[in-house]
């Protein structure tokens, strides 16, 4: 089938623009038409062709010379012949012509580094379209194999508990912490997957969080114990529970990802504290550790996605970024610090329904 019509002038515009010798010719005639009519007959405006065609194949500063050129060469025919009595009149003329293309010229840069802005936008796309797909398949198809490693090592546990302390069982115990750690990275990958697709999802029921973070605690307990981190839970005491209206799944998973992270950052034999606070308008929950601390650079992008903390050290991974987006549905947010005694902060801010819970 023949091609349309524009599609042939595309084309042929360039093959035109690629040639400098094709745009210079093409220059040189509209000049010597130019030259060879009076002054009072403006053919300046034809240098709009030159310069539409080759915008594409020059820079910035090309662009602008070959801009002051065309002006100039419009200009030209004031001076060659004599002007004429009315030449003040012409020369209006022409300025306006010149005019026109300066215009001309800026939108043609102007529309070239849209069409850029475009293209790196249309790439970066492409490759987080890209990245989404790999992360659910790979989560997908790697959660299988983790869920039978972790049935086979319970297996194992129900031996092993005959000869505890031994090396079966610390064996079996380190498996399935390392496993519990693998499912749960995959899991906030599907997370997140599902998220920026669909947005978080959210259940809202009446939560408890101080137990919630109860349930936290037990649910890192064999990797704290792995690591030889304790875990302290501390909240006060008073008749006013530390209740919101919250989703109770999503909120468990930012204290175990919290926690993680705390962990992860702990030196053997040191503690991780959790502390719950109620304050008029809402709940306030920290997770601090006495470990290195956060590198100082690394603070203002820490809960950006994947952004590794620590390159000697296991980063946050998804965690803190999938907990930050938690915090953000409950209208929430989340910060870090750096304590001054040495480790770190991560402090959430959950705000509370103006009748309270």
């Amino acid at each position: 089938m023949r091609p349309p019509f524009p599609t042939e002038n595309q084309s042929l515009f360039t093959r035109v623009g690629r040639s400098p010798g094709a745009l210079w010719a093409l220059t040189g005639l509209i000049l010597l038409v130019e030259l060879a009519t009076p002054p009072h007959i403006v053919f300046g405006y034809l240098y709009v062709i030159p310069l539409l065609i080759g915008a594409s194949h020059r820079n910035r500063s090309q662009a602008l010379a070959f801009l002051g050129l065309c002006c100039a060469l419009t200009l030209l025919n004031l001076v060659v012949p004599v002007p004429d009595p009315g030449w003040k009149a012409v020369l209006v003329d022409r300025l306006l012509v010149c005019l026109a293309l300066t215009v001309t010229t800026f939108l043609c840069l102007n529309n070239r580094h849209l069409l850029r802005q475009q293209v790196d936008l249309e790439v970066r796309l492409a490759q987080a379209d890209l990245r989404r797909d790999v992360i659910a398949t790979l989560a997908h198809d790697l959660k299988t194999p983790v869920l039978g490693t972790i049935a086979t090592a319970r297996m194992l546990a129900l031996e092993a508990e005959t000869t505890a302390g031994s090396l079966l069982e610390r064996g079996v115990a380190a498996i399935l912490a390392s496993q519990d750690r693998s499912l749960r990275l995959i899991e906030d990958l599907l997370r997140l997957f599902r998220a920026d697709q669909e947005g978080l999802r959210l259940q809202p029921e009446v939560c408890d969080l101080g137990r919630l973070a109860a349930e936290a605690i037990e649910a890192v307990g064999a990797i704290a114990r792995e690591r030889s981190v304790t875990l302290i839970q501390r909240q006060p005491t008073g008749s006013r529970p530390l209740t919101l209206p919250g989703d109770a799944s999503g909120l468990r998973r930012l204290l175990e990802n919290l926690l993680l992270n705390a962990i992860n950052h702990s030196l053997r034999g040191e503690r991780v504290w959790i502390d719950l606070k109620r304050l008029p308008s809402q709940l306030v929950l920290t997770v601090s550790d006495r470990g290195r601390g956060f590198p100082e650079a690394s603070l203002p992008h820490l809960f950006e996605r994947f952004h590794q903390s620590d390159q000697e050290q296991r980063g946050s991974g998804p965690g803190l970024y999938l907990s930050r987006q938690i915090a953000e549905a409950h209208g929430g947010s989340i910060r870090a610090s750096n304590l001054p005694s040495g480790g770190a902060s991560l402090e959430v801010v959950l705000p509370l329904p103006e009748s309270g819970p």
